[in-house]
């Protein structure tokens, strides 16, 4: 019997765009980009899409400022602190806002879950908070079975709305079949290529452990395609009954008009009836529609639904600046993102 010839996820990952670097599946969209640009007379012409997000959102965004402004029901318990608070410091303000371990644990400002942890115990804050120099925000974590990330826009003058892209996250997990050892099933599995030494630290206690039969693990509970977790298509889910709910949701942020809402659900059933869901990000114009990186989705189709996307931060960009919210200048943007880049390597 021949031997299936294992390429290399090095290599392989080049048939997949779902696994190339941002900067390269971006480039033929910067084109794209510079002609919006020179339309709306603007080098930052979507910064007026998200007038309450600094930059529209595009980088640099307070998660837990805009949070806040939604009902506290659709949002997860927690708390900002510097990275340079104690243990004791850190049960405290946890005890004041009501939660317990688990939690997770992130950059208040920052992109595509960088530097996101579950918290299991009081054991783990300090590898943590070892040599972090930034506000954390602290979060109960949320057990609900579905993770999803809901792209819903509105028009500041027209008032359309309207929900164009929805992920379901598919985690990191491995089975076992009573023969393979836990360190093989990982090195089996694509999606864990780029993580193995840290998974391997991890779970180093069941690394060269036989899995029985039937066993699962779900090595990564952070819902992030960079931590190896699979995105779907989940556009079916869309229809006006959801539309409606995530209308509601939107209603008291003001100067919010375009974005994806990531969050977690008790049952599918239960978000067309708006309830038991927590949101745990809320992203502005730096959002993707995550949906494209399901596995089976087209490439070209794909840079057809990122130009729809791009086209509406322009139209609510334009529609916003007719009611006064001015573009940020470039000089504004390089410089903020000159203090981020030194500030981050300080």
């Amino acid at each position: 019997m021949k031997r299936k010839l294992k390429i290399p996820f090095a290599l392989s990952k080049w048939f997949h765009f779902e696994f190339w670097p941002f900067w390269f599946f971006y480039i033929p969209m910067f084109f794209y980009g510079f002609y919006l640009a020179i339309k709306a007379r603007a080098f930052a012409y979507f910064t007026p899409a998200n007038p309450a997000m600094r930059f529209g959102g595009a980088f640099g965004m307070d998660k837990m400022d805009i949070l806040s402004n939604l009902d506290e029901k659709y949002v997860p318990k927690g708390f900002v602190g510097h990275s340079n608070l104690d243990l004791t410091e850190i049960k405290k303000l946890m005890k004041e806002h009501q939660i317990e371990f688990p939690i997770v644990c992130k950059p208040n400002v920052g992109e595509r879950g960088v530097g996101v942890e579950k918290i299991d115990s009081e054991a783990d804050i300090a590898p943590f908070m070892k040599n972090k120099n930034e506000e954390i925000l602290f979060q109960e974590f949320i057990d609900y079975p579905i993770e999803l990330g809901v792209f819903y826009h509105r028009y500041p003058i027209s008032k359309k709305d309207g929900i164009t892209s929805i992920v379901r996250k598919e985690f990191l997990t491995i089975t076992g079949n009573g023969k393979l050892q836990f360190s093989e099933l990982v090195k089996a599995n694509i999606r864990a290529a780029s993580r193995i030494s840290y998974l391997k630290n991890k779970y180093k206690s069941k690394w060269n452990q036989v899995i029985p039969s039937g066993i699962s693990y779900k090595l990564e509970p952070i819902g992030n395609h960079n931590r190896g977790t699979k995105f779907l298509d989940g556009n079916s889910l869309i229809n006006h009954e959801l539309v409606a709910v995530f209308r509601k949701i939107a209603e008291p942020l003001d100067g919010y008009y375009y974005g994806r809402f990531d969050m977690k659900v008790n049952s599918i059933q239960d978000l067309y009836e708006g309830k038991n869901i927590k949101i745990i990000e809320l992203n502005g114009t730096n959002s993707e529609p995550a949906h494209i990186y399901d596995p089976d989705f087209p490439l070209f189709k794909a840079y057809k639904v990122i130009i729809h996307h791009m086209k509406l931060v322009y139209e609510i960009s334009m529609e916003n600046r007719k009611l006064g919210v001015k573009p940020d200048t470039f000089k504004d943007i390089m410089s903020a993102l000159y203090k981020r880049t030194f500030s981050k390597s300080a």
